[in-house]
């Protein structure tokens, strides 16, 4: 599967040493873009980020945070200032039936080489995060961002606007596992995170309280356990 967006970069210049001789040479590096996030005409915060699909960022912000309500409809469009968001009524609730989620392990590792299908800018420029919802194989969300927390808000924008039930899908994620990427994951409604990084030690705290599946070093033929193992299927 081609990746669903790339975050731009450009060719900066820069000297490289090399064998005892520096000279000059240029690297490809990931854009970041600094801009406001408005709600209800009200500038709640000042944002640094890839400067790709902002709007689904916006939104996925908001709902993380809680500054929106569930079962709110909400939009968000760009202005001169930054991008707003706005509450335009009530959105119906997505209809699932949701059942224990289980993964076996051999499917896990399949999954170890995902982003790097994923991700131009990352094999040009090893300078963003990147984060995919994946339920059987399928991936059902992409995003990638210069911040991993970037990366979960907007996985909370692709799902709110898409209306994606994630509660069956694996969290596939490239970035370190701290407390609050734990707590975000969670809050985002899977019940498995598989990042090719490791955790902290609070990350693993904040995960076995949560109630989510913690998998770290992921890899195509291996993988490390660190919080409830029973839905992962040998």
């Amino acid at each position: 599967m081609s990746c669903n967006q790339t975050s731009s970069c450009h060719e900066y210049p820069c000297l490289l040493y090399r064998n005892g001789r520096t000279e000059a040479s240029s690297a490809m590096l990931s854009d970041e873009v600094e801009w406001d996030l408005w709600l209800n005409g009200r500038c709640v915060r000042h944002m640094t980020s890839s400067p790709h699909e902002l709007d689904v960022l916006a939104i996925g912000y908001c709902l993380q945070q809680g500054l929106i309500e569930d079962g709110q409809a909400i939009r968000a469009f760009y202005e001169t200032r930054g991008v707003s968001v706005a509450v335009v009524g009530v959105k119906q609730a997505l209809a699932s039936s949701r059942k224990a989620m289980t993964v076996t392990a051999e499917r896990l590792c399949s999954y170890g080489t995902l982003l790097d299908e994923l991700s131009a800018a990352h094999h040009v420029t090893h300078g963003v995060h990147e984060g995919a919802l994946v339920q059987d194989g399928i991936v059902l969300a992409y995003a990638e961002d210069v911040s991993r927390y970037n990366v979960l808000n907007r996985l909370v924008g692709e799902v709110y606007l898409r209306d994606i039930d994630p509660s069956q899908a694996v969290l596939v994620f490239s970035g370190r596992v701290p407390q609050q990427v734990a707590e975000k994951a969670s809050s985002l409604g899977v019940s498995c995170l598989a990042s090719r990084a490791m955790a902290t030690s609070a990350g693993i705290e904040a995960a076995e309280r949560l109630g989510l599946t913690l998998v770290c070093a992921l890899r195509s033929d291996s993988f490390r356990i660190f919080a409830h193992e029973e839905r992962i299927i040998q």
